[in-house]
């Protein structure tokens, strides 16, 4: 910075050169302040410089650091550090030069103006007077570690014998799904959309273990097969002489399990049991993967993080082991307890068990996520640490919008007579149902009911006794309505316990309760 003295000796001692006489006197007097006389002299203030030795850098993705300004000043002046122009906004640089990613960029999602992954900015120091600027570019480079080794089922199901006896396949993520001559095209479609959620990557996902398990699906050729009722449904029966083929996936193929598809004839006739049906045994396959590739999850090693959580659940009194798979032999039987653990662990801490199995088996007695934590501390570890981050949730309103045609077709349905009667017990008209006014009803999962009734008082279900005129408010999920009926869908989802109303005057109406 300049420094600038003061002239008063200056004036001074012209003013007694002047006085002398002499005419040459004041003539060691230089007013552009050169060598010859300091007076009135002042040092010039030098631009800081930007001194990196290169201007285009190279960082990998995945990592916030990017590079650092470097700079001088011959004064010594402090410095300050700013970014400007281009992709600046994506930086940030701090009062040392230091410049970092905002976020940390994704080779596989640029976010550069252009989309090619060279970012660019300007960086420039000043002293608060003079300024110094350059031109920078960060390449951002792939980290080949987190690349997708498998990718998603593309939507088209292939119809051909490469896996034959199954005629018909698709592809999610290295896991083959493929479905029998008498499964539905629309079953294995729903299949394989589930299966894309479950394995699909997000911003949550540690592709470290993910790429494991997708690899792990790959070397040991982790196959699904996918059938019809039931195996004992089958005539003749699912073997290599009525099925040529079969022996071969069984013998060159990962596979554990079959997911059956509902019918007339077996135990998933809900659009719940079957959606938990298609969880569970996708669920055996997945976790299968998890054996072959995690110590951590061995069925083998009753060390293992997965034996260690199952054992607290079954000390705890949440697993009930008791009379289970009592026709195998003592290691086939630990290995199968330890798949249905892993299961029941997974679809507990997806939040999804009450709504697709609540009561569908009564060796696990924990319903939610929440519950779980508190109660099974090791199971809810294992879930966070290996699960999260490699499987996706795939959520029961995704689950719930899926179509199962087989199942609708099938779907059980009653119809029940509403009238109106004045009432007995006192003042008013109430709803009579078999002839029994008021009377308590009890609705099935799995069927349909549709309840007739007058235009003049509009039959409605509630949480609350006498709904609306109760407090509460009208429940609606599963319910259609029009002008002379009410439908209901009575799922596993809907309540334990309903009440029906009228909607427009109170009194009227009873208790519905909800079995299984």
């Amino acid at each position: 910075m300049k420094n600038f003295k003061h002239t008063t000796s200056l004036s001074i001692l012209f003013f007694i050169s002047a006085c002398g006489g002499g005419g040459g006197g004041g003539g060691s007097y230089m007013s552009d302040g050169g060598s010859s006389g300091g007076y009135g002299s002042g040092s010039s203030n030098t631009a800081p410089t930007i001194t990196n030795s290169t201007l285009s850098i190279s960082v990998q993705e995945n990592q916030t650091s990017a590079f650092t300004v470097t700079a001088t000043d011959a004064d010594n002046d402090s410095l300050s550090y700013t970014i400007l122009n281009n992709d600046s906004s994506l930086f940030a640089i701090s009062s040392s030069g230091v410049v970092t990613f905002s976020t940390a960029p994704d080779f596989e999602n640029p976010s550069d103006a252009n989309s090619d992954n060279i970012y660019s900015l300007t960086a420039s120091v000043s002293d608060g007077t003079l300024s110094d600027s350059k031109d920078f570019t960060v390449t951002v480079t792939n980290d080949t570690s987190d690349d997708e080794v498998a990718s998603a089922w593309d939507g088209t199901l292939v119809k051909d014998n490469s896996y034959a006896p199954y005629d018909k396949h698709a592809t999610s993520y290295a896991l083959i799904l493929a479905g029998l001559p008498d499964v539905t095209d629309e079953f294995v479609i729903n299949v394989a959309n589930i299966t894309n959620r479950i394995l699909a990557s997000n911003s949550s996902t540690n592709s470290t273990n993910r790429n494991a398990l997708l690899n792990g699906f790959i070397t040991n050729k982790a196959f699904q097969r996918i059938g019809k009722t039931s195996m004992s449904s089958y005539s003749p029966a699912l073997d290599e002489a009525n099925y040529p083929g079969w022996d071969n996936i069984n013998d060159t193929y990962d596979v554990i399990d079959f997911i059956w598809e509902a019918t007339s004839d077996s135990d998933s006739q809900s659009k719940e049991n079957q959606i938990n049906s298609i969880l569970e045994h996708l669920l055996h396959t997945i976790t299968l993967g998890y054996d072959r590739v995690f110590n951590n999850w061995s069925y083998d090693d009753q060390n293992s993080e997965l034996n260690l959580a199952m054992q607290q659940a079954v000390d705890m009194g949440h697993y009930d082991t008791t009379g289970m798979y009592t026709d195998v032999d003592d290691a086939t039987k630990k290995r199968i307890l330890a798949q249905e653990f892993a299961y029941w662990m997974i679809l507990t801490g997806w939040d999804l068990k009450s709504s697709y199995a609540p009561d569908a088996s009564p060796e696990w007695s924990v319903l939610t996520a929440a519950e779980m934590q508190t109660k099974l501390p090791l199971a809810h570890t294992l879930f966070t640490d290996t699960v999260n981050g490699v499987l996706v949730n795939p959520t029961k309103e995704y689950l719930d919008g899926l179509t199962f045609s087989s199942i609708t077709a099938q779907q059980q349905t009653e119809t029940v007579q509403v009238s109106v009667a004045a009432n007995n017990s006192g003042s008013g008209n109430v709803y009579v149902i078999d002839g029994t006014q008021k009377k308590s009803i009890t609705l099935n999962v799995g069927i349909t009911y549709t309840f007739t009734h007058s235009s003049s008082h509009p039959f409605r279900f509630s949480t609350t006794s006498n709904g609306t005129h109760g407090g509460g408010s009208e429940y609606t999920s599963g319910v259609t309505k029009s002008s002379g009926s009410t439908v209901i869908e009575v799922t596993s989802s809907t309540p334990t316990t309903l009440y029906y109303y009228c909607s427009i005057h109170s009194g009227m109406g009873g208790t519905a309760t909800i079995s299984n």
